[in-house]
């Protein structure tokens, strides 16, 4: 799924689209903290520490443009996080030709895509027309992602050319999401979020298993892994919360909104960090409610979970 597709959807559609993005995109190599400003409205905050944008990456075809940032979280070496951010705009002429071609891409592709996969635990979609919100959760094998991927046009050159001239050391297996959210309503924009995480971020158990199909957090084995459910629930609930964030700056509209409610867990953020004060606690939570990552009545629970 790493960046759609891009290069065979641009070649596909090139002859159908006049087009341009606004997207703000730094160059390889800047250095990021708190937050990544992709465009005016999409500001996507970050966690703590530094993130080095690592690709930097645009395609014209015909006037198309498409336009990306990937960036990273490294410390001692060891790559924490990764993501990747994008943006295209499909506005123009033959939308009709172009939405038929973008909804083969993200439900019918036969390597990845917004639909159930044996590898995928989560997959929400809300699909209407051209419209489309989705949201999927899922580890990854890391090394036969990057390296042995199904899809041989896919490529991650620069990716690993920054992994092999920084000796970065990858999680064998990460915890992935995949955010995409398309609407002739909004301007035509189609935005596209993609998440790598070190489990070990989560206080993971040893991950014994390392294969996509053996792994402790497939979708066929994680009930009988039941240490390792906790760690990826804690992920399920923070990507359930970035996606609710994601769909505001996206400006979704209210009956395209997914409900990720019951992939919540507040204690996750709660005991996150146990030396925090109540006041700090309580702001933190506020932050949340402000992004429109919470809801009012979410706030108010987690509030008296607090202060109780």
């Amino acid at each position: 799924m790493n960046k759609i597709k891009t290069i065979l959807f641009l070649v596909i559609i090139k002859f159908f689209l006049t087009t341009s993005v606004n997207a703000k995109l730094y160059k390889r190599g800047e250095i990021l903290t708190d937050r990544l400003q992709f465009s005016k409205n999409v500001i996507i905050p970050l966690s703590k520490g530094k993130w080095e944008v690592v690709e930097k990456y645009g395609y014209t075809v015909h006037m198309l443009h498409f336009k990306g940032n990937a960036i990273a979280r490294v410390r001692d070496n060891k790559l924490l996080e990764l993501m990747y951010v994008e943006q295209a705009n499909l506005s123009g002429t033959q939308m009709g030709r172009v939405d038929n071609l973008l909804n083969s891409i993200i439900f019918k592709d036969p390597y990845d895509g917004c639909y159930e996969r044996p590898e995928y635990l989560i997959v929400e979609v809300y699909k209407r027309g051209s419209t489309h919100n989705c949201f999927v959760v899922r580890h990854i094998d890391t090394y036969r992602d990057l390296y042995t991927p199904d899809d041989k046009q896919r490529g991650a050159a620069e990716i690993k050319k920054w992994i092999k001239k920084n000796s970065i050391e990858i999680p064998k297996i990460a915890f992935g999401s995949f955010h995409s959210y398309f609407s002739r309503r909004n301007k035509g924009e189609w935005y596209v979020i993609q998440y790598w995480v070190d489990p070990q971020l989560f206080d993971t158990p040893k991950i014994n298993y390392l294969s996509e199909e053996t792994s402790e957090f497939h979708k066929a084995n994680i009930q009988r892994f039941p240490e390792h459910k906790v760690a990826f629930d804690k992920w399920i609930s923070q990507a359930s919360k970035k996606h609710r964030y994601f769909e505001k700056i996206f400006k979704a509209k209210e009956k395209h909104l997914l409900n990720l409610d019951k992939y919540l867990n507040y204690s996750d953020n709660l005991n996150k960090n146990k030396e925090l004060s109540i006041v700090d606690q309580i702001q933190n939570l506020q932050e949340l409610y402000e992004t429109g990552a919470l809801t009012e009545e979410e706030f108010k629970k987690a509030k008296n979970k607090i202060l109780n």
